[in-house]
């Protein structure tokens, strides 16, 4: 193929080759042999607007700071909006960013004025192969490619492979940057306002992401948290040019996504598999606890007053799997759950965290804002641990199962708050003993449901030295009375 040949192949899409050898003669005759065919050739590219059009094409992979003019061939990986901003001089100009791509690597394009009204008028789009010159510089995250008025931009018919450069999250590492991965979002907050340095108030939120690998917390600033509005747990979710950073509160590594950032809904299919604790196995003050259990019991929902003045919601439910059980408390719109769940469902908890109950000793797990619950189609098994009444002490909660042997009567009395409740007592007997049940509130009426000789099982009732240091349970609100 001879220069000249090569040079229209580049131009065709603009050009008929009648009109561009035409052209090239015309040029020839006007410079009065100054200049030969393919020398004409180039210029009436450079009129055509495809000033580097001459160029050998080079790999994304060769070209560094100090390569100068460039032209290569590249599929445009990503398309960042077009920015107006005011010169030195006071006029009007126009910036635009893409990221594009071949099999040696990726690059940072920078379009500048008419180059940048082709971002704004949708004609780059992710996905094109596009013929680029322009010049190259050291950037502010790597070597970067400016393209103004005189450089090239334009559709190539060529096949272009992008060399695949995602990173798994147990590969990501303090200070990296230029970072892509796909990852299922498994934890979605919501964003908050902060007053910025120079006064201005700016955005953030949270997701968190998981993979074959593990998780990473991802921190969006600013209008990248409108994204968070547009997920839901579950997704699959592409990251595009982000950089890692080390929390200096909790020394995790976390990616962050600016304003050159690209985070998007994808339709890949991520290996990800949340790992489960077993109920036994929960320590205190630990976060982003997953387990699944079944319902053993569930609380009524009552509200409380904030400290901002507004209302919130709280209620509990008790999960047993085959190592335990565990009280879970649900805060404000997760507390919608207790109304449709029964009795022995299983359901999942994800992003809890666990703290000791003062008053009990017993660690518990709560669930905020942060965290998932949700039902599930698992099957866990749970049996009930059943002490025997001659082994129950003071000061734990226990689960015991014997026959009625006394009823007592069912009595009114008055809260320090000026409430009134009820309250009724029982005797309950197995093969080892007998105890006294003091049932308090709504677990009192269930005498009226009770002969003597009639076997219950008690759960999560809590022992405590009643008259004569003489022990007993205490039923209530958080424990079970399942008749037998």
């Amino acid at each position: 193929m001879t220069d000249i040949e090569s040079i229209y192949e580049k131009l065709s899409h603009v050009i008929s080759k009648e009109d561009f050898l035409q052209r090239i003669k015309d040029k020839v005759e006007n410079m009065g042999g100054l200049c030969d065919e393919p020398m004409a050739a180039m210029l009436v590219a450079n009129e055509l607007g495809f000033s580097d059009v001459g160029r050998d094409s080079m790999k994304i992979g060769n070209i560094t700071a100090e390569s100068g003019q460039v032209n290569f061939v590249a599929r445009v990986i990503s398309v960042f909006d077009a920015k107006e901003f005011t010169r030195n001089d006071g006029t009007t100009g126009r910036v635009g960013n893409l990221i594009a791509g071949d099999e040696t690597g990726k690059i940072r394009v920078t379009l500048w004025d008419n180059m940048a009204d082709l971002i704004k008028a949708g004609k780059v789009k992710a996905g094109q192969t596009l013929q680029i010159s322009g010049n190259a510089k050291q950037g502010y995250s790597g070597v970067e490619v400016n393209v103004g008025n005189n450089g090239v931009l334009t559709e190539s018919d060529e096949e272009i492979d992008v060399a695949a450069s995602s990173q798994k999250i147990k590969d990501i590492k303090d200070g990296m940057g230029d970072l892509n991965l796909t990852g299922k979002v498994l934890e979605i907050s919501e964003g908050r306002t902060f007053q910025k340095k120079d006064g201005s108030s700016g955005r953030v939120g949270n997701l968190l992401l998981g993979d074959s690998t593990g998780t990473i917390r991802v921190t969006l600033w600013d209008e990248k948290t409108e994204f968070l509005n547009q997920i839901e747990y579950g997704d699959a979710v592409e990251i595009i040019d982000a950089y890692a950073r080390e929390n200096a509160f909790n020394q995790k590594v976390e990616l962050q996504i600016g304003n050159r950032s690209i985070i998007r809904k994808s339709e890949k299919k991520v290996e990800y598999e949340e790992q489960f604790t077993s109920i036994a196995d929960i320590k205190a003050n630990v976060n982003n606890i997953n387990i699944s259990g079944k319902v053993l019991d569930i609380s009524e929902i009552r509200t409380f007053e904030k400290k901002d003045g507004s209302t919130g919601r709280v209620g509990n439910l008790l999960l047993g799997d085959p190592t335990g059980k565990i009280r879970l408390t649900l805060w404000d719109e997760k507390t919608d759950l207790l109304d449709e769940v029964d009795f022995d469902e299983t359901i999942e908890v994800l992003n809890a965290y666990s703290r000791e109950n003062v008053f009990n000793q017993q660690i518990e797990l709560n669930l905020g804002s942060r965290g998932i619950i949700q039902k599930t189609e698992k099957k866990v098994e749970y049996k009930e641990k059943i002490t025997n009444i001659a082994d129950i002490i003071p000061g734990e909660s226990y689960s015991v199962q014997g026959k009625v042997s006394e009823i007592g009567e069912l009595r009114e009395f008055e809260r320090e708050d000026g409430t009134e409740s009820v309250v009724a007592n029982l005797e309950l007997k197995d093969n080892t003993g007998s105890i006294r049940l003091t049932l308090w509130g709504d677990q009192a009426y269930v005498i009226e449901d009770l002969d003597i000789g009639s076997e219950i099982l008690i759960i999560n009732a809590y022992s405590k030295s009643g008259l004569n240091e003489e022990i007993e349970l205490s039923v209530g609100n958080r424990s079970r009375v399942v008749m037998l």
